[in-house]
């Protein structure tokens, strides 16, 4: 099976709400592929949403190293840092996105 299957089942288990599955086949992507920004990506809300912050930074931070231009990986890393209380942090990332032209600046 290719990745691309792989990566497409795990996104549906996640929708699916099978999140151990959904885990597990995001598993086999980044074991392929580390930099795989979906697969990092999606793992990391399921992450954040196990309030499991310190993983989900990583693997936002992993998909916003594999493709820096999408939008949706600069919020949830933002938003990921604010919910683990690393204001600072978050405040720096957010200038760093507008610098680059990904979100609009205050």
């Amino acid at each position: 099976m290719s990745i691309h299957n792989v990566l497409e089942q795990a996104v549906a288990a996640q929708q699916a709400g099978a999140f151990s599955d959904a885990i597990r086949l995001y598993g086999l992507v980044l074991n392929d592929q580390p930099t795989n920004a979906v697969a990092n990506y999606n793992l990391g809300v399921l992450s954040a949403g196990m309030e499991d912050f310190e993983t989900a930074l990583i693997l936002f931070r992993n998909a916003i190293d594999a493709n820096a231009e999408e939008k949706q990986y600069w919020l949830s890393y933002i938003d990921t840092l604010l919910r683990a209380g690393r204001l600072e942090d978050a405040r720096r990332i957010k200038e760093e996105a507008s610098a680059r032209g990904i979100i609009a600046s205050e």
